[in-house]
């Protein structure tokens, strides 16, 4: 089995690894949900997890908003985010070598994994401090997360839009995407937000909008590479230095 995966390593980094991750995170998060005793911002004394008005930080609480101890929702959540860190940073790390085509999209895909790493370190300093505990720093990690993510999604969909083939479908998807983070980065960080009437739920619905937009790029992103792995067997450099 663990020579099978070594022989595969290109497989395992660009396709089984970043699928498994992200479907780990999407079921601890729902199991994190379903678990959670309850209390939001508007209302800590409410019960269970409401989607339009607890963060998703709220899963990662010691203690819910309500007073309760948050054992289960607390090492599903954080866990998660931690696991994922590992797994994309070295995602990033190598993914530009299936974007070689030409200078010009390399050159966007090495940026553009750049803010990858910078973004999956941010996965597991977000997981490591619970905003409970620690809210500076969370908010810190939070906030860079998507504004790392979104830079991502952005040179990303630059490189398709470079590649020779096409590839308009996939540049299409992820500027979408980047548009989506973006304007969560907007209301969030800038304070656009606070000129609606009910700030808190936009605040919180564009977090979920664009954590969900941003799930499913990895799929996307995936497809992709997997067409890629199809015409061979890649040499494995960091930031495609090598090539």
């Amino acid at each position: 089995m663990i020579k099978t995966v070594f022989r595969n390593k290109d497989r395992t980094l660009f396709f089984i690894l970043p699928l498994i991750g992200i479907l780990l995170f999407i079921i601890l998060v729902f199991l994190s949900a379903l678990a959670y005793d309850g209390g939001n911002k508007l209302n800590p004394a409410a019960s269970g997890y409401s989607f339009s008005n607890n963060y998703l930080s709220d899963l990662g609480r010691a203690k819910t908003l309500n007073g309760l101890e948050n054992n289960l929702p607390f090492y599903c959540f954080n866990g998660s985010l931690i696991i994922l860190c590992p797994i994309f940073v070295l995602y990033f790390l190598y993914l530009p070598i299936l974007y070689s085509e030409n200078k010009k999209t390399l050159t966007v895909a090495r940026i553009g994994s750049l803010f990858g790493v910078f973004g999956s370190i941010c996965f597991a300093g977000v997981g490591f401090t619970p905003v409970d505990l620690y809210f500076s720093p969370h908010v810190f990690f939070a906030n860079w997360l998507y504004r790392c993510y979104c830079i991502t999604i952005i040179f990303y969909a630059a490189a398709f839009i470079f590649i020779p083939k096409k590839s308009q479908v996939f540049a299409t998807a992820f500027i979408i995407i980047g548009m989506i983070v973006a304007a969560h980065i907007l209301l969030s960080d800038i304070g656009l937000a606070d000129h609606f009437t009910d700030s808190h739920k936009i605040h919180v619905l564009s977090q979920k909008a664009s954590s969900i937009a941003l799930v499913f790029a990895v799929p996307m992103m995936v497809v992709y590479n997997r067409w890629q792995l199809s015409t061979g067997p890649v040499s494995l450099s960091i930031f495609a230095l090598k090539t």
